[in-house]
């Protein structure tokens, strides 16, 4: 298990447009990827869990990823919210 904390640098926060980059992004990895924000949880392969985290730019989202390219995954979904996730 590997975790990291990261901040939502997407102006909008995490809106649609971000959340679909991550769903994506979790698709292409083995390991289960988990994103916390507020006491929320969610799977990082759902948008609407994503979505319904309400994170807002400028929040700091907690990153959890267990399987076998779990740092992979961690550096990957860490990159992504630095960028704004890629918007």
């Amino acid at each position: 298990m590997k975790t990291t904390k990261v901040k939502v640098n997407n102006p909008y926060g995490l809106h649609l447009r971000p959340s679909a980059k991550v769903v994506n992004a979790a698709r292409s990895l083995k390991s289960k990827i988990t994103l916390t924000f507020n006491k929320k949880t969610a799977d990082s392969a759902s948008i609407l869990e994503i979505i319904a985290l309400g994170a807002t730019s400028g929040a700091e989202i907690e990153i959890l990823a267990e399987g076998s390219d779990e740092n992979a995954a961690v550096q990957l979904f860490t990159e992504m919210f630095r960028d704004g996730a890629g918007i």
